[in-house]
């Protein structure tokens, strides 16, 4: 299942991290409607090999997928069963 907002009485938001093939790591939010289809989604990209972010913050993301993955929150809500 992928993390669900804690303001859903405002609007349906669920995150979930990705682990690319190329060894960087993906934030995801994707929003619905009151349906539960897809309006819109956003995704952020954290480069492991260079990239802007500091040392510090890329293990911060890698200890966040973990931990995500621990609580088994990393499924695309697509494949998550209703």
């Amino acid at each position: 299942m992928a993390l669900k907002t804690d303001d859903c009485d405002i609007r349906d938001v669920r995150f979930h991290m990705d682990a690319g093939g190329n060894g960087d790591y993906y934030i995801n939010l994707n929003e619905y409607d009151d349906t539960g289809k897809w309006i819109k989604g956003i995704n952020y990209r954290m480069a492991m090999s260079g990239g802007f972010a500091p040392h510090e913050v890329k293990m911060a993301f890698v200890a966040l997928y973990r931990a995500m993955e621990t609580a088994k929150l990393n499924n695309h809500p697509a494949n998550e069963s209703q």
